[in-house]
């Protein structure tokens, strides 16, 4: 087996914007350094709503066992949203700053401005960048390559379970009724415990969906999505808890199906530009229909044109593919690069 690299913690600064305004965000990022070859592959990792960037650890970890992926591979990055995980912490002041002065919550057309900007950072410089993304972050890849110049285009794009929408979504689609449970469901839920011992149990012990996720990915969730406050300072004795670094009333709002919802042609047109720029459009599927229908998907592929490159399905995996079954994507990334690099077929790819 391969020596694994080492991810190095880097932040990194960002001028964007959030809502309106221009703002400098922090994104803090792992990078792995995983080889010298010049003409590898850069990949990108996106999460999900309500993760973090540790989660791909696991799947990193299994697509880096291969030593093919030693020579394929030029580096990795993984980012957190600017209101999740440990860039959360960073972004604290700005984001309670904007909640004090009343102005509308981080959007996912913010975020998508957000990687807009990490993609275009010196470090990715002349990089073959192949997008990864789980679930509701492959909508922000759609909004970004929406407004991109072509410079910045991925040579490929792997969606995860993709939850993209579109205008003509109907009230009884899986998609519209799992956005409006977790809309209200977000709010609701519990978000103190008294320590991250108690919230592992709490996690694991319940009916929620962690208790199927891979015991690496909960470790990880407990020690980078979560914070420890200390309230002593209010005068009330020592007293501290455990809350997630991404806030309840952030949450919320990313679930709407407005926040994933793009137009049929704006797919269709993201798609066509990966296919120009490089290697095209990739899917992994999950088993389980928990999130995506068969007709959803069906739809998808419609409005992608029918360009996406190739579809793979993980088995025994219900929506959180990354959460649930890390290895397994692991080895499903490994067979899509090795077909981005080298091509299907008789067709190569030009790197």
């Amino acid at each position: 087996m391969s020596q694994l690299p080492t991810p190095e913690r880097r932040v990194l600064s960002l001028h964007t914007t959030l809502g309106s305004d221009p703002v400098e965000l922090k994104c803090s990022t792992l990078y792995y350094p995983v080889s010298c070859a010049k003409d590898g592959l850069t990949l990108v990792f996106t999460h999900g709503i309500a993760s973090h960037k540790e989660q791909y650890d696991p799947t990193i970890a299994r697509l880096l066992s291969h030593a093919q992926t030693h020579t394929t591979i030029r580096d990795i990055w993984v980012l957190d949203f600017p209101n999740h995980g440990q860039t959360a912490l960073l972004n604290r002041p700005v984001l309670d700053a904007r909640k004090a002065a009343g102005k509308a919550m981080c959007t996912t057309k913010d975020i998508a401005l957000y990687l807009q900007a990490f993609l275009s950072t010196p470090s990715l410089k002349s990089s073959t960048v192949v997008g990864i993304a789980h679930s509701g972050s492959c909508t922000l890849w759609i909004l970004a390559l929406t407004s991109i110049p072509p410079s910045l285009t991925p040579f490929a794009l792997i969606m995860v379970d993709p939850t993209l929408m579109f205008p003509s979504l109907t009230p009884t689609d899986p998609r519209s009724i799992h956005g409006a449970a977790n809309v209200r469901g977000s709010l609701a839920k519990r978000d103190r415990w008294t320590d991250r011992e108690a919230l592992t149990r709490w996690l694991v012990g319940g009916k929620g969906v962690w208790r199927k996720w891979d015991k690496r990915v909960v470790d990880d969730y407990v020690r980078y999505g979560f914070e420890e406050v200390n309230e002593s300072h209010l005068g009330t004795g020592k007293k501290s808890y455990v809350t997630p670094t991404l806030r309840k009333d952030e949450e919320s709002p990313l679930y709407a199906c407005l926040s994933h919802t793009v137009e049929t042609e704006s797919l269709g047109r993201a798609c066509r530009a990966v296919e120009e720029a490089g290697r095209g459009v990739h899917v992994v599927w999950a088993d389980f229909e928990e999130f995506i229908s068969k007709e959803s998907r069906k739809e998808i592929l419609d409005a992608a044109e029918h360009r996406v490159v190739s579809q793979r399905t993980i088995k025994g995996a219900g929506h959180l593919i990354p959460q649930e079954k890390p290895d397994e994507l692991g080895e499903a990334l490994v067979e899509i690069l090795d077909e981005i690099v080298n091509g299907s077929g008789n067709a190569k790819a030009k790197m």
